[in-house]
């Protein structure tokens, strides 16, 4: 018998990595993640950071990406 998971279920057992909605400055890896994944250089992002803060939301809206 096949027994069937709750997809909640199963992505408690996964874990995260999913980046963060906050960059936090102090990590490389998170700056280069953001800074490729937006397809910017790392002064654009932190251009963008220091005029709208490091909410991923808030420099998504400021790139208009």
């Amino acid at each position: 018998m096949i027994r069937l998971a709750t997809v909640a279920s199963v992505m408690a057992t996964l874990p995260s990595v999913a980046p963060k909605p906050v960059v936090d400055t102090t990590d490389d890896s998170q700056t280069n993640y953001w800074a490729n994944r937006l397809n910017i250089s790392h002064e654009d992002l932190f251009a963008a950071i220091e005029k709208v803060g490091p909410s991923m939301a808030a420099i998504r809206r400021h790139l208009g990406k």
